[in-house]
């Protein structure tokens, strides 16, 4: 599961890299809103039941 975590979060800085090379402020913003969601996810700790 660790990798797969790993390589969304690859995925997302590169969004977040597109994102920013454009110049509107929508991309910018939900940019940065996608790449926060994905980085909580990455380091969310999951419960083991």
């Amino acid at each position: 599961m660790k990798g797969i975590r790993i390589e969304l979060l690859g995925i997302g800085i590169i969004l977040l890299g597109i994102a920013l090379s454009t110049n509107n402020f929508w991309a910018y913003t939900l940019g940065v809103v996608g790449f926060g969601i994905i980085s909580m996810g990455c380091f969310w700790k999951e419960k083991n039941n």
